[in-house]
C-alpha cells in the first residue's frame, strides 16, 4: 500500500417579520391553469460498569486482554410541463369554481378549540389540477390536505417532479403562516420540514415545504396503543426537536398528536402558532387537552409552555386519552401500567408553570433515562477471522483487529456497549505490523477506560470519545515509527455502540457495512486517490477495485502528530448525522481492503444469508472467497449482529 506524501493530499472535504400593507403589493403574478374539463375561469379581488471482555488477535493463543498482531485464521424545466389551456384573464387571479373544502376534524379527541378566524369565503380553494405560478416556478396542485385554523394545505408538485406540500392563508391568518415561514427560514434542524419557498401574491401567503411521509401520532394512537417503552421513545424524540427549537429562540405552542409525524426522526409540523420566546402569539388561540393554559391570558410565553404540551402528548399516550378541558389531578390519577419515574415526569409537565421543567433539555433528559429503564437490553453476537493473503513475497500479517463489549449499570438501567476496531499495516513488512498492532493496543486500551468510568454516554459524547481515541492511536503509531526510524503508518476504523446507538472513527481505507434485511451500505468513505477521482466525477466508483491507484492512501495514521481534526471521518460525511440508531438483527461489517477490492458487496451479502447466524461461519467464508478471487493482500473481517 503505498501512501502520498505530506502535502500531496487529494480528498476534498465531503461534506421581523411586518406586517403586510394595507393593500399587499404582489411579487408575481399569480395565475391559476385549469384542466379544459374545469368550469370557465372568472376573475376575482386580490402563511450504570461490569465485566470488559476483550477479543483480540491473534486468536486464542494470546493471555487474556492482549492484543497482539493478526494471525492467520481458518430538474425538470417549467416550460417542460405539460401545456394546459390556460384561461383569458390578465393581471388578475384567474379562480376556479367553488371547491367544496374538507370538513375540519371536529367530534374527537383532536378536535381544535380556536378563537374564530378570518377565512376567505368558502369555496375559494385552489383545484387539483391547477397550477400556481409562483416566484420559484410553476407548482401544479395535485389534492388538498386539509383545512385547519384558516389555513389551507395542498400536495402539490414541482417543475422538477419533487413532492411538496404548499400552505396558504390570507388575512389576519397569513401573519401566522408568515411567522412559520420566517422561523423555517433561519432554523435549520432535522426534526423541522425543510423550506423551499415562501411569498405572497394577491393577499395571499403562501408556504412551500417538503412533502413530509409517514403516519402521525395521532394516526397511531387512534389504532392499538404502541407499547410504552416506545411511547417514551417518541415523545423523547419531540422534547429533542422542541429543545432546537428553544435553542434557536422559539416556542412551538402547537404540540398536539397531529403535529407529530413519525420518521427518522420524527417530524415537527403545523408551526403557524409558532412564537418567538418572550413574545405574545400574534393571535389567541387554544389546543384543548394540549395547550399550557396561560396561552388563554395572552402573555409572552417561554419554554414551559411546551413543556406543558410535551407532557399532555405523553399523558394522552399512556392514558388513551388527552387531559379533559377541567384539567387532570395527578395525585388521583391511576395509569393502565403503574411506572416509577412517570408521575414525577407528568407532575413536572403538567403542574403550575411555576414547578414545570424550566426546559425542554431538562424534560428530555428525564426521558432518556426513563426510556433506558424501559428499554429491553441489548446483546451483540461478534466475531472475526484474517488471513495472510497469497502473495508470496508476504512473510507476516499486517493487520490487526479488537472488539471489547461490556455493560454497565446505572439509574438508566443495564447498559452494554462494544468497541469494535479494524486496522491494516502499511510502509513494509515491519513498519506495517509495528503501526497497526501500536494503533489497536492503544485505542483498546483508551476505549477501556473510558467505557468503564461512565454512567450516562450522551450521544455528544460518544461522537467525542471515539474521535479521541482515534488520534490516540495515531500517537502511538506515530512513536513506534519514530524508533523504528522508518516511514510506515496504518489504516484504521472503529465503531462504538451504546446500546443500539452507533458511532464511528475513520482513516483511511478500512471500511464499515450496515447490512440490514437485504440491504447493504456503506457507512465510511476511503481516503483514497481513486475515492477522490470518483468524488469528483472524473471515474466511476465501479472502477475503484481495479485502478491502478487504488492502493494510494491520502490519509492514515503514524506520518504526522498531531492528527488534523479533519483527518477523522464519522458517520456524518456519508449520512450526514453523527450518529445512526440500530435495529435489532442489524449486522455489522468492518474489513480491511484484503476484502473488499476482491469481494464485492453481493457476494457479502450471498455469505450472510447463506451461512447466518453463525457469524463465524460467515467470517471464514468472506476469508475464503477473497482468496478464492486470488486475493494477494492481507484480509480481515469483523462482525457484529445487534441482538
Amino acid at each position: 500500500m503505498m501512501r502520498l506524501s505530506e502535502g500531496q493530499e487529494n480528498t476534498q472535504a465531503l461534506e421581523p417579520i411586518t406586517d403586510p400593507p394595507e393593500v399587499p403589493e404582489p411579487m408575481a403574478e399569480l395565475t391559476l391553469e385549469e384542466d379544459p374539463r374545469a368550469v370557465a375561469a372568472r376573475a376575482i379581488p386580490p402563511g450504570e460498569v461490569g465485566p470488559v471482555t476483550p477479543a483480540v488477535s491473534p486468536a486464542s493463543e494470546l493471555p487474556a486482554g492482549e492484543v497482539g498482531p493478526a494471525t492467520e485464521t481458518p430538474l425538470v424545466a417549467a416550460d417542460d410541463l405539460p401545456a394546459r389551456p390556460e384561461p383569458e384573464v390578465q393581471g388578475a387571479v384567474a379562480d376556479l369554481e367553488p371547491t367544496p373544502a374538507p370538513p375540519e376534524d371536529s367530534g374527537s379527541y383532536l378536535e381544535e378549540l380556536s378563537t374564530p378566524l378570518p377565512e376567505r369565503a368558502s369555496g375559494e380553494m385552489l383545484a387539483p389540477g391547477s397550477v400556481l405560478h409562483a416566484p420559484a416556478g410553476p407548482l401544479r396542485i395535485t389534492g388538498v390536505l386539509k383545512v385547519e385554523a384558516g389555513v389551507r394545505y395542498y400536495h402539490s408538485e414541482m417543475a422538477d417532479g419533487r413532492n411538496v406540500q404548499l400552505q396558504e392563508a390570507c388575512g389576519e391568518t397569513a401573519e401566522r403562516l408568515q411567522s412559520e415561514g420566517a422561523l423555517l427560514s433561519t432554523v435549520r434542524a432535522p426534526m423541522l420540514p425543510v423550506l423551499t419557498d415562501q411569498f405572497e401574491l394577491n393577499g395571499r401567503y403562501y408556504v412551500v415545504t417538503e412533502a413530509v411521509e409517514g403516519e402521525t401520532l395521532a394516526e397511531v394512537l387512534a389504532k392499538d396503543p404502541p407499547p410504552f417503552p416506545q411511547v417514551v421513545s417518541l415523545v423523547a424524540q419531540t422534547a429533542y426537536g422542541i429543545k432546537q427549537l428553544h435553542a434557536a429562540g422559539w416556542a412551538h405552542l402547537g404540540l398536539r398528536p397531529s403535529a407529530i409525524r413519525l420518521g427518522r426522526p420524527v417530524k415537527l409540523t403545523d408551526l403557524a402558532h409558532a412564537t418567538r420566546l418572550g413574545e405574545q402569539p400574534t393571535a389567541p388561540f387554544y389546543h384543548a387537552g394540549y395547550s399550557a393554559p396561560e396561552l388563554l391570558t395572552g402573555e409572552p410565553v417561554d419554554e414551559r409552555a411546551d413543556v406543558y404540551g410535551l407532557g399532555a402528548l405523553l399523558f394522552h399516550a399512556v392514558n388513551g386519552a388527552p387531559i379533559a378541558e377541567t384539567g387532570v389531578e395527578l395525585s388521583t390519577w391511576e395509569p393502565p401500567r403503574p411506572v416509577g419515574g412517570l408521575p414525577q415526569i407528568l407532575a413536572r409537565c403538567l403542574g403550575p408553570k411555576a414547578t414545570r421543567y424550566a426546559s425542554a433539555d431538562q424534560l428530555h433528559s428525564d426521558l432518556l433515562r426513563l426510556a433506558r429503564r424501559l428499554a429491553t437490553p441489548v446483546r451483540y453476537s461478534v466475531a472475526a477471522a484474517t488471513n495472510i493473503g497469497l502473495e508470496t513475497s508476504r512473510t507476516t500479517n499486517q493487520d490487526a483487529f479488537v472488539w471489547l463489549t461490556g455493560s454497565v449499570a446505572s439509574e438508566e438501567g443495564l447498559r452494554d456497549w462494544a468497541v469494535l476496531c479494524v486496522s491494516d499495516g502499511m510502509g513494509g513488512m515491519a513498519a506495517g505490523e509495528v503501526a497497526s498492532n501500536s494503533a489497536v493496543k492503544r485505542l483498546a486500551a483508551e476505549a477501556g477506560l473510558t467505557m468503564a468510568g461512565f454512567a450516562a454516554l450522551t450521544a455528544d459524547d460518544q461522537v467525542r470519545v471515539v474521535k479521541e481515541w482515534m488520534h490516540a492511536a495515531n500517537d502511538s503509531a506515530t512513536d513506534a515509527m519514530e524508533r523504528l526510524r522508518v516511514r510506515g503508518g496504518a489504516t484504521l476504523v472503529c465503531g462504538l455502540l451504546v446500546g443500539r446507538r452507533l458511532t464511528i472513527s475513520h482513516v483511511g481505507d478500512c471500511r464499515l457495512y450496515l447490512l440490514r434485511g437485504d440491504e447493504i451500505r456503506q457507512l465510511s468513505r476511503d481516503h483514497s486517490l481513486v475515492m477522490a477521482l470518483a468524488m469528483r466525477g472524473e471515474i466511476r466508483v465501479e472502477e475503484i477495485r481495479n485502478h491502478p491507484d487504488r492502493s494510494t492512501i491520502t490519509r492514515s495514521l503514524g506520518d504526522r502528530r498531531p492528527l488534523p481534526e479533519s483527518h477523522v471521518d464519522t458517520l456524518q460525511q456519508v449520512t450526514g448525522q453523527p450518529t445512526l440508531e440500530l435495529d435489532p438483527g442489524d449486522l455489522l461489517l468492518l474489513c480491511s481492503d484484503g476484502l473488499w477490492e476482491p469481494v464485492v458487496e453481493a457476494q457479502m451479502q450471498q455469505a450472510v444469508a447463506a451461512h447466518a447466524p453463525d457469524l463465524t461461519a460467515v467470517a471464514d467464508e468472506l476469508v475464503r472467497l477473497a482468496l478464492e478471487a486470488g486475493g494477494p493482500d492481507n484480509v480481515t473481517v469483523m462482525l457484529c449482529r445487534v441482538e
